[in-house]
């Protein structure tokens, strides 16, 4: 379904499904600057949702903020480019395989964080 540098990327860069969706609205139409209103509307999210998605895109260098606030999907390189098409086809083709993979590492992180506190194995 995805490279394995796409799904590093998806799960590492992308993190949330409200991530990958805005990033996906962004890129769908990649001329037109939003605002954070029309993006809220469209994404059906929230203010609060929407600041963390802004915050993990522009970490991840795919998106550019004008003068007036207003955003728009700008991949940094051609390499991730091609990262987050290939992400976009994907969710495309398989939308439930690709929330899968996004999530898997969510989980390996909370599993990760409870064998932590393990003392001991247990007969």
């Amino acid at each position: 379904m995805l490279s394995d540098d796409a799904l590093i990327f998806l799960q590492h860069s992308i993190k949330t499904v409200w991530t990958l969706e805005i990033l996906l609205i962004l890129r769908r139409d990649a001329d037109r600057a939003w605002n954070s209103e029309e993006l809220i509307r469209e994404s059906r999210g929230s203010t609060l949702i929407l600041q963390e998605v802004l915050a993990n895109l522009h970490q991840a260098r795919l998106i550019e903020t004008d003068g007036n606030h207003r955003i728009r999907y700008r991949s940094a390189t051609p390499a991730l480019e091609r990262l987050v098409g290939e992400i976009a086809s994907a969710q495309a083709r398989r939308p439930a395989a690709v929330t899968k993979a996004l999530l898997s590492v969510s989980s390996d992180k909370v599993q990760n964080f409870a064998d932590a506190f393990r003392v001991g194995k247990r007969t």
